[in-house]
């Protein structure tokens, strides 16, 4: 099973992305700002056929991302495929 999980850092400018495949880390990219986030997560989700990402950090933080990803989902592909859950830490 393949997925996307970020551990979010509100006060980090550039944020990890981590996809995995069967529990191992296939990818890892960063982010240079929460666009580039919102967007290379959509991006890769379609690369990689991934439908579930897991945003992992502050819950109200994580929530504006997901809102954001979503967005960003609906707008490039007039669909809402991906299930982002947030999990805080």
């Amino acid at each position: 099973m393949k997925k996307i999980v970020t551990v979010l850092k509100p006060f980090t400018l550039k944020q990890n992305v981590y996809v995995y495949e069967d529990n191992e880390v296939i990818e890892v990219l960063q982010a240079n700002d929460m666009a580039d986030l919102e967007n290379l997560v959509v991006t890769k989700a379609e690369e990689y056929n991934i439908t579930d990402v897991t945003l992992v950090g502050a819950k109200k933080f994580s929530a504006g991302v997901k809102q954001k990803i979503e967005e960003n989902e609906l707008t490039k592909y007039n669909s809402k495929k991906l299930n982002v859950e947030v999990r805080a830490n």
